[in-house]
């Protein structure tokens, strides 16, 4: 891992991206992957080593905290963003991501960035993966029913329904381009988005399954980061 981080950093960052549909369970087990990770006292920002030899700065950034107020109160009442609001969304939240490893690089430690949020449209992973091609992807793979009976379950996220299939069912074969934007065939459908769906992954990405315990899937994630 320490040659590929290194490697990256003469271009862009090395980081890694724990994505699937609303209620997956993302942000809890990236959380718990970061405290695997370090010293678990609860940060999101945290030194850990690889095999006790090489010193890593990991930090951990959920992409939720740039939806604005507006979208927000729209996906309460279930409304969903449009195509060109999604890509202002996105736009917004690469420079985030930039501007937080901007101020947290430190030193001669490699930072490596673990990122959380749900990348439902095509649109947005083409438009994060031209600014950070040298992400990785991990899916937490959920079915629709269990997404829908934790989402019903918060009290406390501006999410509250979801659409679709069921993560597997929408996967395909194939490898989206991160240069080039989304085709017309695989966003013509969404434009709009009357539906709130969970689009085909299709280009290379671990999955977990999102039925395992957090703690299975935040171990899972540190090896793929570890590996």
């Amino acid at each position: 891992m320490l040659q590929r981080v290194l490697q990256s950093m003469t271009t862009r960052i090395m980081m890694f991206v724990v994505f699937g549909r609303p209620g997956a369970g993302k942000s809890t087990v990236s959380q718990a992957a970061v405290q695997l990770l370090g010293d678990g006292d609860g940060s999101n920002v945290c030194i850990g080593k690889l095999n006790n030899v090489d010193e890593f700065l990991y930090i951990y950034l959920d992409l939720d905290v740039c939806v604005p107020q507006w979208m927000k109160d729209n996906f309460a009442k279930g409304m969903y963003p449009t195509l060109a609001e999604r890509f202002e969304f996105i736009s917004t939240a690469c420079d985030y991501v930039s501007d937080k490893i901007n101020s947290n690089q430190s030193g001669n430690k490699p930072l490596v960035p673990i990122i959380s949020f749900s990348f439902v449209n095509t649109d947005m992973r083409v438009e994060f993966r031209k600014r950070f091609p040298h992400s990785e992807w991990i899916l937490v793979d959920t079915s629709k029913d269990l997404a829908e009976e934790r989402i019903l379950s918060r009290e406390d996220h501006f999410y509250k329904g979801s659409g679709g299939s069921s993560t597997n069912d929408t996967q395909t074969d194939g490898e989206d381009d991160p240069t080039t934007k989304a085709t017309e065939s695989s966003d013509a459908a969404d434009v709009d988005n009357s539906e709130w769906e969970f689009k085909p992954v299709d280009y290379p990405h671990v999955i977990l399954d999102g039925n395992d315990e957090v703690a299975t899937n935040a171990q899972k994630v540190v090896y793929v980061i570890q590996k």
